[in-house]
């Protein structure tokens, strides 16, 4: 069997089509049935074609549509409603919310917007003002820096050496003139030993030895004092000046530092805050904008309440309905690219293919048969719930190529004839032709004015007709029901046992 279907599955199918055909009466290729039937229910068996077909039904859908949502995130209500079925343009108003509220809160965002960027410039100004006065202050910090730098040195270079040179030029010249007494003071003697000087001439030559020799040894000591004492003093005090004056410049950026690091993180934060605040407000003002739902494209509005899906259930869409955040309000579906949804079953679904032809008809225009094209097989078959539990069928999807001159719109009812393949020169006959007993296929033939059953092997089959590989010859006469008992001649047992 084509599709790798197996001869028990066949047969399963087989007797599926028949009850189909039989409860039903619906079947294809009825041109070939009425050709070759010789009486209500009688048929010849022939050599010929038929297409494999498959025929199911379903609705219509939008291949595209777009979802329209309640967007704002509190006190959704309908002040203004398009009525379902309206077709609009692309930028067409389809829904007004109320926006009261929103307002007064764009309002409260604006203040308190307005506040932040008061409170900014606030601080931008006192970083401003905190940053000058650190230059300020920090120069004058420099500054004493340096003149403690000048002081150091010029005392270093010109008060040491100049008071050094003091005390030398001191010391040498009460050597000298020490020096200068002690030989003179040397002849006053010798004078007064030969008297030619007095006692009291002696006397004073001898004073002013020891005015010098006092002199000097001053002078001596004052070099000890200043190198030893006063020189250290006078170094540590300038050096002292100037590292106190580093170390208030070091203090002073320090406080700086802090107190300028402080007003930038109150800048950041205060920018924050802002950012907040704005971001805030352009929330609030999208907000205002959702409150008018305009179309994104040209369709048909579909309300969401009218689709049958349980989520919308409950009070219909109208004017006063308060709507809950990012609910489902209606559809925009583009109906100038529509696809039916038809249901398979699954001991047929491996028959069907992308791309195979299909013929649809649908109840609003039933004069009129649309042509399309299988889209796609479901995944995952669903059930037939309580009604009929042991039911299994595919979504199949198929795009119709939809004329303009006709309007289609989601949710019609429709036929659609799947093409699956045809048949070409084999024996067939009527699919309620064939009976089954357990593994056994049988036909009711014509044989001497009465009926007998043989068995046949099926093939490749359709709705309406099942090849038939062996059992049968072209011009065969088969019942396409069960014949009345005075017409059997051996029945399927009385066969078997020959």
């Amino acid at each position: 069997m084509k599709r790798g279907l197996s001869t028990i599955g066949i047969l399963g199918v087989i007797s599926l089509f028949a009850m189909v055909v039989f409860g039903l009466a619906v079947g294809w290729g009825g041109s070939a049935n009425s050709r070759r039937a010789i009486s209500g229910d009688l048929y010849a068996v022939v050599r010929g074609a038929f297409d494999v077909s498959i025929q199911t039904s379903g609705e219509l859908a939008a291949q595209n549509q777009i979802n329209i949502y309640n967007e704002l995130e509190s006190n959704a209500v309908i002040i203004e409603l398009v009525d379902e079925g309206t077709f609009v343009s692309d930028g067409d108003v389809l829904l007004r919310l109320n926006d009261d509220t929103i307002k007064n809160e764009i309002r409260d965002a604006e203040l308190a917007v307005t506040a932040a960027k008061n409170d900014l410039s606030n601080v931008r100004a006192n970083l401003a003002i905190a940053e000058k006065r650190r230059d300020s202050e920090l120069s004058v910090k420099q500054l004493d820096i340096d003149l403690a730098d000048l002081a150091l040195q010029a005392w270093r270079e010109g008060e040491v050496v100049a008071k050094r040179q003091q005390l030398t030029l001191a010391v040498q010249t009460a050597e000298k003139n020490h020096e200068r007494l002690f030989k003179k003071y040397e002849s006053s003697v010798n004078l007064y030993e030969q008297k030619f000087l007095s006692k009291d001439e002696l006397d004073q030559d001898e004073i002013s030895l020891l005015n010098a020799d006092a002199t000097l040894k001053k002078a001596k000591l004052d070099v000890i004092v200043y190198e030893q004492y006063t020189h250290k003093q006078q170094k540590q005090k300038k050096e002292s000046d100037l590292q106190q004056s580093k170390d208030e410049l070091d203090r002073a950026t320090e406080r700086f530092a802090l107190e300028i690091n402080s007003l930038r993180a109150t800048i950041g934060a205060r920018e924050n805050q802002l950012a907040s605040r704005e971001e805030k407000l352009q929330k609030r003002s999208d907000q205002l904008e959702m409150c008018v739902v305009r179309s994104p494209a040209n369709g048909m509005v579909v309300y969401a309440t009218s689709m049958g899906d349980r989520r919308n259930e409950g009070e219909p869409l109208k004017v006063g309905k308060s709507l809950w955040r990012n609910e489902l309000v209606m559809t925009i579906p583009d109906t100038t690219k529509m696809k039916a949804l038809v249901k398979v079953n699954e001991a047929l679904s491996g028959l069907v293919t992308k791309g195979q032809v299909v013929t649809i008809t649908c109840d609003a225009v039933p004069d009129v048969t649309f042509r399309g094209a299988v889209l796609s097989v479901g995944v995952l078959a669903r059930g037939g719930g309580w009604r009929d539990p042991n039911r299994r069928d595919y979504t199949v999807e198929i795009a119709i190529e939809n004329p303009e001159e006709y309007t289609l719109k989601p949710s019609m009812r429709c036929t659609a004839e799947i093409f699956v393949e045809r048949v070409e020169n084999e024996l067939y006959v009527p699919i309620h032709s064939i009976h089954r007993d357990s593994s056994i296929i049988w036909v009711w033939v014509e044989v001497s004015g009465g009926f007998m059953q043989r068995e046949v092997t099926p093939g490749r089959f359709s709705n309406s007709y099942v090849a038939i590989t062996s059992g049968l010859e072209e011009g065969d006469v088969v019942h396409l029901g069960v014949p009345v008992q005075s017409k059997v001649i051996r029945s399927h047992a009385e066969s078997i046992g020959e």
